[in-house]
């Protein structure tokens, strides 16, 4: 990859509205996350890199590590539905694409996260709202 498209791949990661982050599947770490991942589990990028995705998915590792060895093997990208634990201890749905990645020769994945705990509101409302026309 050239140095410019290097240049506008760091750019288009740092400044995505979708938390995104690079991990190291070997080690299970995150390896890079750009200002909207930080955001959503409410740690410094510090913290974050500092700390195991053991952290992040407490009870749902296992699965989360399935997953991470089928993009590895199958080279395609995949989709799971994760608890993520933030900072505060506050656990959010969400739904989490992985998708493998070479970055100088060393195999990284990089994972885009969307926040489902308003789609899981939006849900229950229009429930509700269904509830009450059949009622009326």
């Amino acid at each position: 990859m050239s140095r410019e498209n290097n240049v506008i791949s760091g750019t288009l990661f740092e400044h995505a509205t979708e938390p995104a982050y690079v991990m190291d599947p070997e080690h299970s770490r995150i390896l890079a996350a750009n200002d909207a991942g930080c955001d959503l589990f409410g740690y410094t990028r510090e913290e974050l890199l500092a700390i195991p995705l053991s952290r992040i998915h407490p009870s749902e590792l296992p699965e989360l590590k399935d997953l991470l060895g089928r993009v590895l093997r199958d080279g395609r990208a995949s989709t799971i539905k994760l608890t993520c634990r933030t900072k505060n201890g506050m656990f959010l749905p969400t739904e989490i694409s992985l998708h493998k990645l070479e970055i100088d020769g060393q195999t990284r994945i990089l994972g885009l996260v969307q926040d489902r705990s308003d789609h899981r509101d939006c849900v229950r409302v229009s429930h509700g709202t269904a509830h009450a026309q059949r009622r009326a």
